[in-house]
């Protein structure tokens, strides 16, 4: 997502409102996807040393286990990804709409 600035005045209360609403939650979604990443692959990680390195599980709980673990992180990232396109299709129309675009003023 590229920054965008506009001045808020040019854009309605309730569209800013969802714009920091939408903003929000793509944040909140990035911290969760961070944090499932490195504690879901720890524990991908360990069940694959438990199971391949020490065979307490079989290769079929092993591998299993682990694309549990590693489903988990895609979930959220999914959900960042959808959470990216909702907000970006909402600046994008701030950005189209006549009051926000910038005038270009050339001195002679």
């Amino acid at each position: 997502m590229a920054p965008v600035a506009f001045h808020s005045s040019a854009v309605d209360r309730q569209e800013l409102s969802a714009i920091t609403r939408d903003l929000l939650a793509l944040e909140r979604a990035r911290v969760y996807r961070r944090l499932f990443v490195r504690r879901f692959g720890l524990l991908a990680m360990a069940l694959g040393g438990v199971g391949i390195g020490l065979h307490w599980l079989s290769p079929a709980a092993t591998w299993f286990s682990v694309a549990i673990c590693l489903a988990v992180p895609m979930w959220t990232w999914i959900g960042e990804r959808t959470c990216d396109g909702r907000l970006t299709r909402r600046l994008d129309q701030i950005q189209d709409a006549p009051s926000v675009r910038k005038k270009v003023i050339k001195s002679s």
